[in-house]
C-alpha cells in the first residue's frame, strides 16, 4: 500500500481547524459564525471562542501537524477545550514498526493527585492492529515559551504500512481539563480508533 494520506473523524460537535497562517484566520471566523447559527447561545463568548481556535491552530502548525480537531465549548463562566492532532514524525532509529517504536517510550508513576504521570500501553486500531500509546498528565508548555498549562496527554503511534520510509503517524489527544481524565480519554480512544491510512 502507497500511503498518500489519512483521514479521521471528530464528533460533530467539535471544529476541525484550518492550520495554515494564511488561512486560518478567515477560516476559523467561518467556523465560530457556523457554530453560532446553529448554538446561538454562545454568541456573547464569540471572541473568547476565536481566540482559543486561534491558539490551538497556531500550536498545531508549529508543532508540524497535518490535522487539528478542536473542541470548545462554554461551561458556566468557563470554556473548555479540547485538542486532537496528527502529525507525521521520523520513528526512533528509522524503526518504524510498533515492537521497534514501544521501547522509546517511558512511564512515570502516579506520585500523588497533582503529579505528572504517564503510563504505557497499546492500542488495537481497526484496519492497522496493535499500536503503542502513552497516556498521563503532563505540563504542556504555551506558544512563545509564555508559560505551561498541566493537560490530559494520550499519544497513539500509528507505523506507516509496508516497506516505505519509516514515519510515524503520531495522534494526540489533549485538554487541560483534569477532573473529566475518563471521560476525555475515552474520547481520545474513540476519535483515534478512526484513524486510517488512505493509498
Amino acid at each position: 500500500m502507497t500511503v498518500t494520506g489519512f483521514t479521521i473523524t471528530v464528533p460533530d460537535s467539535w471544529f476541525e481547524v484550518e492550520l495554515h497562517p494564511d488561512a486560518r484566520n478567515a477560516a476559523i471566523g467561518k467556523l465560530v459564525d457556523d457554530r453560532l447559527k446553529t448554538v446561538p447561545q454562545l454568541f456573547e463568548h464569540r471572541a473568547a471562542l476565536a481566540k482559543v481556535l486561534r491558539e490551538t491552530s497556531r500550536r498545531a502548525y508549529d508543532s508540524g501537524a497535518r490535522f487539528c480537531g478542536t473542541l470548545v465549548t462554554v461551561v458556566g463562566d468557563a470554556i473548555m477545550s479540547a485538542t486532537v492532532t496528527v502529525t507525521i514524525v521520523d520513528a526512533p532509529d528509522q524503526q518504524g514498526s510498533a515492537d521497534a517504536i514501544a521501547p522509546h517510550l517511558t512511564a512515570r508513576p502516579k506520585r500523588g493527585a497533582d503529579s505528572l504521570w504517564r503510563e504505557v500501553e497499546s492500542a488495537d486500531i481497526p484496519g492497522v492492529g496493535l499500536v503503542p500509546r502513552t497516556r498521563g498528565v503532563d505540563d504542556v508548555t504555551l506558544p512563545d515559551g509564555t508559560g505551561w498549562i498541566r493537560s490530559l496527554i494520550m499519544q497513539t503511534f500509528v507505523p506507516f504500512p509496508g516497506d516505505g520510509p519509516d514515519r510515524v503517524a503520531l495522534i494526540t489527544g489533549s485538554s487541560p481539563v483534569l477532573a473529566l481524565e475518563t471521560e476525555f480519554f475515552d474520547v481520545f480512544d474513540a476519535v483515534t480508533g478512526t484513524f486510517r491510512f488512505t493509498s
